[in-house]
């Protein structure tokens, strides 16, 4: 075989580069459509997703914890169980002095968690905080950024209707835990 390639390893080769293109060229769209759906089409839900899950509230709320307990669960619109079909909030885990929350269904994933931290702080009542605990992404955007806005409300709503003097700071934290595509 003088000055050549061979033919079978020419084919091997092509095909080699085909396949190397057609992988580069998904990657390329994936980044592409991540990048659109961040900062064009999804940029309000990319912007708060990333506030909601570095922020903790932390509020002072004049009462005990298990009133706070019992008006958070009786107030906050959540569903009674994890829903089969289509996802939605519901209460994962109580104990004495934390509620958590979950949205998500039994068919599809766990999209966030998010919890909410009693402590009792003596004459002053009681210390909670409020905060995301683990998120999924779709495309580098957080997903149930409505629902968590919508929580994170209720929350509030139903320690303020305890105690209308309520108080809150919110403070940034480094983000803990996030999954997703």
């Amino acid at each position: 075989m003088p000055g050549g390639i061979p033919g079978p390893l020419l084919g091997v080769l092509a095909l080699a580069a085909l396949v190397a293109l057609a992988v580069l060229w998904g990657k390329l769209k994936a980044y592409t459509r991540a990048k659109a759906k961040q900062h064009v089409f999804a940029r309000r839900d990319h912007r708060d997703g990333q506030r909601l899950v570095a922020e903790e509230v932390h509020f002072t709320v004049a009462a005990g914890v298990p009133e706070i307990r019992q008006a958070v669960l009786s107030s906050v619109r959540l569903a009674p169980g994890c829903p089969a079909l289509l996802a939605d909030a519901y209460v994962l885990q109580t104990t004495d002095t934390e509620i958590v929350v979950a949205y998500g269904s039994a068919l599809s994933r766990r999209n966030f968690t998010a919890s909410l931290a009693l402590c009792p702080a003596g004459a002053a009542g009681t210390d909670a905080v409020w905060g995301i605990r683990t998120w999924t992404l779709s495309d580098g955007v957080t997903d149930g950024v409505s629902v968590m806005r919508r929580l994170r409300e209720d929350v509030e709503m139903a320690l303020r209707a305890l105690d209308p003097a309520l108080r809150h700071t919110i403070r940034h934290r480094r983000a803990r835990t996030q999954s997703g595509t």
